[in-house]
């Protein structure tokens, strides 16, 4: 054997040289199931339930003294004689109670007393959300949290996290769109045979979709936007990072909320409106803080768990 070729063959491996270099690629982690995402919802606002508690009655007790001067808007006794034609008398029909939940839910936030009362729901609505964000951010840390830290120290992503939500608002656009011309065929008669409507409903849906698309990854950053020192622009690439490849898990994730969050409410509320009228819209006012405490839990819990 030549020295050379004998010198080459007694030489160690290096153990870079013994494997290949072939990168790996870490899978994404699986996200957790709609149960598993509401448990850990609720562990969270219960270890922080008399903050968050707190931060929910100064928000309705001040929402409803300026936006709504503590009314619903909405008389629940006469809504259901209104509908008394309609349900043939039946009142504590699923149809009739469920109508007038309904119109509850269209005269809540301020609506009732025109453009100003529910421009300062919204902004309330929104002061709120950044103060639960901030408890539900410090319990999931293990850090402590106040009510006077919450709206103190809460409140600093108030510009980028209005940006943000701008940034959704143009999204709904092509949405609110698509179910603009479809109400508008229908109504119009434009759209009269079932094909027609059929052919006005896949409109609406294709219009539909790139809203979807964009929401899957704008709600994230709503919750990105809220840490130090992030801009909203930055929180909108990071969001779409996060859920790159995983739109069609994140979108189930997101679509149970509010349907939970339906039938919880309607479960609750419907038994006051069939047999304790004038206690209904109080029962449906707690029901709604509630709502954006637990909407807030859940989906700051959901972006959690894509980061992980």
């Amino acid at each position: 054997m030549p020295k050379a070729a004998a010198a080459t063959a007694k030489r160690p491996r290096s153990k870079k040289s013994a494997k290949s270099p072939m990168p790996k690629t870490v899978p994404y982690r699986r996200l957790p199931s709609v149960i598993e995402l509401s448990k850990g919802a609720l562990i969270v606002l219960w270890r922080q339930r008399w903050t968050i508690l707190l931060i929910l009655l100064v928000y309705g007790f001040v929402n409803f003294a300026i936006a709504q001067g503590f009314s619903s808007g909405l008389s629940v006794a006469s809504a259901k004689t209104q509908l008394s034609s309609l349900f043939h008398g039946h009142l504590s029909s699923l149809g009739g109670n469920l109508s007038v939940y309904a119109l509850m839910v269209g005269s809540f936030g301020g609506s009732s007393s025109g453009g100003s009362g529910l421009g300062y729901s919204m902004l309330l609505a929104i002061i709120a959300s950044l103060a639960i964000i901030w408890v539900i951010r410090n319990a999931s840390n293990k850090a402590p949290a106040s009510l006077r830290d919450s709206f103190y120290k809460g409140m600093y992503p108030l510009i980028p996290f209005l940006a943000v939500l701008l940034v959704i608002g143009l999204e709904l656009l092509p949405m609110i769109a698509g179910i603009s011309i479809y109400v508008t065929a229908v109504n119009d008669a434009v759209a009269v045979t079932a094909l027609e409507k059929l052919l006005f409903i896949v409109v609406m849906i294709l219009l539909a979709l790139p809203t979807i698309y964009w929401l899957s990854s704008s709600i994230v950053a709503l919750y990105i936007v809220t840490l130090p020192d992030m801009t909203p622009i930055k929180a909108l690439r990071s969001a779409k990072d996060l859920v790159r490849k995983r739109r069609l898990l994140i979108l189930p994730r997101l679509a149970f909320l509010p349907v939970a969050l339906f039938i919880i409410s309607s479960i609750i509320v419907l038994p006051f409106i069939a047999w304790a009228a004038p206690a209904a819209p109080w029962a449906f006012i707690l029901m709604s803080l509630l709502m954006l405490a637990l909407t807030h839990s859940y989906l700051y819990n959901l972006y959690r768990e894509l980061l992980l």
